[in-house]
């Protein structure tokens, strides 16, 4: 059972057509060995049309100073949090505050900061019962027993560390009927076959099934060296390019795994005169983590952003890992660029595929929440694979590809932001299509 993504269904015939009469990509074999990894970072080349970024506003812009401020300690205690041994549970920060919150077991214990940073930010250690390693690892026990919970009647729908050490969250399906009684028993046969380490347990509904979606826009008339934040289209649908990135030392566009498979082909479009530009076949597939790698003849740096219909351009030079509580943008292309999007958890894995109970699991996934609130939308359909990054000063920084509706988890912790039925602007028009919180996939490696 998958939760719907924010993809586009079917183009319709005229597309199809057009689709039809281009030219046809040999599909090619799935990359043998190694994951895409970033491009050089000075590959910063400038075509026609290409104009920078738009300013942020006073507000986001200050924000942002404080979150760079922030940072350089958050990174330095994320590295000790994967380390073995540590006794951090997870890092969180509080941009408004000026504050880095680190949840560890040993309070007592010394925290190695940054010597150049070490009173750039206030850092305040609070009491965490489990380290996130251990977290880790109960909830990839909890991912390998799908089958054994299921015979004991219990459908694993999600699961991940708490970023406050409390235990790992994990979300299981419940009916209709007798939802608080069903919650009540899968909680206690957790916590008896795994322990305390199991912390909140959250009951999910079936998810609705996959919207179709629209046709038509701008940030269609690209050529290489491509842009990330590009309509991409395909004979299944439509969605967006993420960042450049290299796979056997050859040049390649990101976006979703689901977005197609290994030898789909795929066109930018539909130009200004209805045509569509090829852009390359998909070469890369990697379901289980929902990117994928799409060759291209040349790559850029830059990644489309502000409005859909009339996009500047933003240099991206590297990739780092998301963090809880760091406010981030993303530009798909059916939406356009949307900031203030606020990390809410990371590492976080999906169930794929449902049969009986997970056989597939996907991740790893953030999840992002508007901070406006859950009237105001955040992504949307057609915006999959799309960047997700860090604006710091006049560049950014890739953090993601924008997967889907939010994962189980932070769906029960935020019902508010999950439906994708709140109305949003795309080149097509204003329509119902978009949800204020959605999950993304990390950048490979990250």
């Amino acid at each position: 059972m998958r939760q719907p993504l924010f993809r586009v269904g079917a183009l319709g015939l005229a597309v199809a057509a057009v689709l039809a009469a281009s030219a046809v990509f040999t599909p090619a074999a799935a990359a043998t060995a190694g994951d895409p990894s970033p491009p050089a970072p000075d590959q910063q080349t400038v075509k026609p049309g290409q104009s920078a970024g738009a300013a942020l506003s006073d507000e986001a812009t200050a924000l942002l100073k404080r979150q760079d401020a922030l940072l350089p300690i958050a990174e330095s205690l994320a590295d000790q949090a994967r380390e073995p041994g540590s006794d951090i549970a997870g890092i969180e920060l509080d941009v408004e505050a000026g504050v880095v919150d680190v949840y560890r077991v040993d309070t007592d214990k010394p925290l190695p900061l940054p010597a150049a940073n070490a009173t750039a930010a206030k850092v305040v250690v609070h009491p965490a019962q489990f380290s996130r390693g251990t977290m880790a690892a109960a909830a990839d026990r909890v991912r390998r027993d799908a089958k054994p919970l299921a015979e004991a009647r219990i459908g694993v729908l999600s699961v991940g560390p708490a970023v406050d050490g409390s235990g790992v969250t994990v979300s299981v399906l419940v009916g209709a009927d007798g939802k608080d009684e069903e919650l009540k028993r899968a909680a206690a046969v957790l916590r008896e076959r795994y322990g305390d380490v199991i912390g909140s347990v959250r009951g999910v509904d079936r998810a609705p099934s996959e919207k179709d979606l629209y046709f038509a826009g701008f940030r269609f008339n690209d050529f290489a060296p491509w842009f990330g934040g590009d309509r991409i289209a395909s004979s299944s649908g439509a969605c967006t390019t993420g960042f450049a990135a290299t796979l056997n030392n050859s040049p390649v566009m990101l976006t979703a795994a689901h977005c197609g498979s290994v030898g789909t082909a795929f066109f930018n479009g539909p130009r200004a005169n209805g045509s569509f530009n090829p852009m390359g076949s998909m070469v890369w597939d990697h379901e289980g983590s929902d990117v994928a790698a799409i060759s291209v003849s040349s790559t850029t740096n830059f990644i489309n952003v502000g409005a859909a219909e009339s996009p500047t351009q933003l240099f991206v030079g590297s990739w780092a890992t998301p963090i809880v509580g760091q406010l981030l943008c993303q530009s798909g292309s059916f939406t356009g660029e949307v900031c203030n999007l606020r990390v809410v958890d990371t590492g976080q894995f999906q169930c794929l595929s449902w049969f009986i109970f997970c056989i597939q699991w996907q991740g790893p996934f953030a999840d992002v929440i508007n901070t406006a609130g859950s009237q105001a939308f955040a992504a949307g359909f057609g915006d999959s694979g799309g960047p997700v990054y860090l604006r710091t000063g006049s560049s950014g920084i890739a953090e993601g590809l924008v997967h889907g509706t939010l994962t189980a988890g932070a769906a029960a912790a935020f019902p508010a932001f999950v439906s994708p039925t709140l109305g949003c602007p795309s080149p097509e028009g204003f329509s119902m299509r978009c949800s204020s919180g959605f999950s993304f996939a990390h950048m490979p490696g990250f």
